[in-house]
């Protein structure tokens, strides 16, 4: 199976149904020519696009890009524009080097070799092709309809968004606007402050990240213009200020955010933008708590209880130690609760803070010691919500705390892993909300966070310990946020929704976890 393959499409209409040629020979990364002509009747030449240059295939492109989305969770899709743009060009040149090439019509060796040789720069050394079999397909006789439209081009074009881990709607959005541009398109990505109101904005990947997978993909797909990739920290971008702009590409959701644009253009006598809105790729495969069209949070609501970063290989030992973690209030409990029912041990370290409060434990004597006897009981017990009061409106007060508590209670969660592993659990669970702030990833061969948004966390605080909106806030604020505890995370957990959907998310994490644990055993074993 090869890595990089292009496709070589002179008829849309088939493309649904080579998306399981296409699974059948590709692995990662799929390129796209769309050629609308018969390239075997003659010889494929400089003149094959000059019926069409460029924008005018727009919708085809965009067909493209659609009948392609149920594959483009596992293959990377890119549809090159150089050619379809500049009909005095025929070499098909790409980043990757190819290593297959699917024909979407019927061509002996010898023709598929020619056209390899002559037309493919950038190839492997043992390519292979593959014809597609029409016998069965009912559109192989069909006429193929162009769509050529009279559309418009311009010099300098800009568009924005979010661009998480590039879908095949960002992709689009992209296309048209290269589509559309002689010579430089602007790209603005939104940058850290402008992401708080996005559906689990703590999985969008960093800001460079996303301008360099932008970048890379634009410069793959259309080599013909220049890019300019930058941050941008409100709506607005370079569109405020650079008076060279002519056209703006929005979406169908953004496209009052267009209209203000062109208001403060007008505002600084700057010209008025024209403005192309794409429509919304609709998802076929969405759920029920997804979005309808093909989006980033769909992607991020996707990753949930798989592994968004491999496991530290250094911890592969038995017992095999999920650090299982998270704010107040953000399931922690109920994700455990199914771990043990899927086969694991559990070590619930609330649990085990709360043995060492008890009177005759050495901690119980430590924070009297340090807090005084004015936070006891009358009978004698550690009257923990005083205690609360005091750590959680003094900073310091909880630091001293914590350094009192930590160290014993990892010796009583290390004693109770080796009870648990001396009974036959190899996998065992660290329930423990402060994992993050003592430092015991260390301790861990993999971290399970899970997470809810503050706003319904501050609801839940309030609700279950009965406190002010102010006193709730002020102990979840005391935790790590949740991007801190996502990027220490290989697994991330949202409990938002039903309980359901959570266990759903756990059984999910935990079929990758035993399938990894099975594989590198029996590479263990392979090795003896």
């Amino acid at each position: 199976m090869a890595n990089t393959g292009l496709l070589v499409l002179t008829n849309p209409a088939k493309m649904k149904r080579l998306l399981c040629v296409i699974q059948r020979h590709v692995l990662k990364t799929l390129y796209i020519q769309y050629l609308p002509e018969n390239i075997f009747a003659g010889s494929y030449n400089t003149a094959t696009l000059q019926r069409g240059k460029g924008p005018e295939y727009s919708k085809k492109i965009v067909d493209i890009y659609i009948n392609t989305s149920p594959i483009a969770s596992c293959i990377d899709i890119r549809v090159l524009l150089t050619n379809l743009k500049h009909s005095d060009r025929s070499i098909i040149n790409t980043k990757k080097p190819i290593e297959v090439v699917i024909f979407d019509q019927k061509c002996s060796k010898e023709q598929a070799d020619t056209f390899i040789q002559d037309y493919l720069v950038n190839k492997s050394l043992d390519y292979s092709f593959v014809n597609y079999n029409h016998s069965s397909d009912p559109n192989y006789c069909k006429n193929i309809e162009h769509d050529i439209q009279n559309i418009k081009t311009y010099k300098n074009v800009v568009l924005g968004g979010t661009f998480d881990r590039l879908h095949n709607g960002h992709k689009i959005l992209l296309s048209e606007a290269a589509l559309r541009c002689t010579e430089k398109l602007t790209v603005g990505v939104t940058d850290t402050n402008m992401l708080s109101g996005k559906i689990l904005w703590e999985l969008i990947q960093p800001c460079t990240q996303r301008i360099k997978a932008v970048k890379e993909f634009l410069k793959d797909v259309d080599s013909s213009i220049t890019y300019n990739i930058v941050p941008i920290n409100d709506m607005y971008g370079p569109t405020k200020e650079d008076p060279s702009l002519e056209m703006l590409v929005v979406s169908q959701e953004t496209r009052r955010g267009g209209d203000k644009v062109n208001e403060l253009r007008l505002q600084k006598n700057l010209n008025k933008l024209d403005i192309h809105t794409v429509e919304l790729a609709i998802d076929e495969g969405h759920n029920e708590h997804e979005e309808a069209k093909i989006s980033s949070s769909n992607h991020r609501m996707r990753l949930l209880g798989t592994r968004i970063q491999p496991p530290r290989e250094n911890r592969m030992i038995r017992p095999y130690i999920i650090g299982l973690t998270g704010g107040i209030a953000s399931g922690k409990s109920s994700v455990a609760k199914k771990m043990q029912q899927l086969g694991a041990g559990l070590v619930n370290c609330d649990k085990l803070a709360h043995d060492l409060y008890l009177p005759g434990k050495d901690c119980f004597h430590k924070i009297v010691e340090h807090f005084g006897s004015s936070i006891l009981n009358s009978d004698g017990f550690i009257n923990r919500k005083m205690l609360g009061d005091i750590v959680f409106n003094d900073k310091e007060q909880l630091e001293k705390l914590n350094k009192l508590i930590w160290p014993l209670l990892l010796q009583a969660a290390k004693i109770e892993i080796e009870n648990l592993n001396s009974k036959g659990y190899d996998i065992i669970v660290l329930e423990a909300a402060i994992l993050i702030q003592a430092k015991w990833q260390n301790e861990c061969s993999e971290i399970w966070t899970c997470i809810i948004p503050q706003n319904e966390a501050i609801k839940r605080v309030m609700d279950r310990n009965g406190l002010s909106e102010k006193a709730a806030k002020l102990r979840i604020d005391m935790q790590p946020s949740n991007t801190e505890q996502v990027k220490e995370a290989n697994v991330v957990i949202c409990t938002s929704w039903s309980h359901e959907e959570t266990l759903i998310q756990v059984e999910r994490a935990w079929r990758e976890l035993i399938k990894d644990l099975n594989k590198k055993q029996e590479t263990i074993c392979s090795h003896i």
